[in-house]
């Protein structure tokens, strides 16, 4: 077993249901992981501007794979950036808006973050620490002069596979496609485009195969990855889907199962 690239999720995989982590614990682990050569990625749906604050102390020496995998981040240098037709986005919006006036529409765009200014204080309370340098509109149509990496709903947990097929079926479904991200949020993403492939790009940047490859995820749009990598661990409150993908189950994320797994790994080697 040879290990050159660990990548991993971060809501309910990484972090632990307060969304925090040991940085102590991680400093020292990622100082190993540098000593043996091995990439860190954190691989998420979230924005490159929230990401690398969860890591303010080594943001720059880590790679990140934002916006499930539409932005890659190499020590502070961007790799890939992939935006959204906004033809596709603008179709979207009016059709989820029209057929599911409750979902909460977000966009995530180059520079900012956008959402209504008459969604509910609580949610958007809830949304916040997730969409950093967001600007309240009173319409998200027009859309803002930026360009746009994905699109996001909230919606009730229980409507999430009835709001995601209706999404893959609409006249956009041959460029965008829906994924589960948790919590009740579906990632509107580009098709084809996802964490799988982006750590693909990244193995192929550092000479590595998928058997050089160990990740961590949760979630619907983390299966891809999984499937990707020869050593990949769903964790144990994972989704079915994300178990199915997965060859192998890690403990809980409340109990920091990925550093614990990965310290384990070096300890064998």
């Amino acid at each position: 077993m040879t290990v050159k690239v660990i990548a991993t999720d971060m809501d309910g995989t990484f972090l632990n249901s307060q969304g925090q982590y040991d940085h102590e614990r991680f400093q020292k682990l990622l100082k190993r992981l540098q000593e043996k050569d091995i990439h860190f990625v954190v691989a998420s749906g979230n924005q490159y501007r929230q990401l690398k604050d969860q890591f303010p102390n080594c943001h720059e020496q880590l790679t990140f794979v934002g916006e499930n995998g539409a932005n890659i981040v190499h020590q502070d240098k961007p790799l890939i950036e992939v935006f959204q037709e906004r033809e596709d986005l603008i179709n979207l919006i009016h059709f989820v808006e029209k057929e599911y006036p409750e979902a909460v529409i977000s966009l995530s765009g180059e520079e900012k973050a956008y959402l209504r200014k008459d969604v509910p204080d609580y949610i958007i309370e809830w949304l916040l620490p997730f969409l950093p340098n967001l600007e309240l509109v009173e319409q998200l149509l027009p859309l803002p002069s930026e360009r746009f990496f994905k699109l996001t709903l909230k919606v009730e947990e229980g409507a999430v596979n009835q709001v995601m097929q209706a999404i893959n079926t609409f006249k956009t479904n041959d460029r965008l496609v829906g994924t589960s991200s948790g919590f009740g949020c579906i990632d509107v993403i580009t098709k084809g485009l996802h964490k799988g492939w982006a750590l693909q790009q990244l193995l192929k940047r550092w000479n590595c195969t998928r058997d050089n490859l160990m990740v961590f995820g949760d979630s619907g749009n983390d299966v891809e990855m999984l499937k990707l990598a020869k050593y990949s661990y769903a964790m144990a409150d994972a989704s079915q889907e994300a178990k199915i993908a997965a060859r192998y189950q890690a403990g809980s994320n409340d109990d920091f199962a990925v550093l614990e797994t990965i310290e384990n790994y070096l300890a064998d080697i």
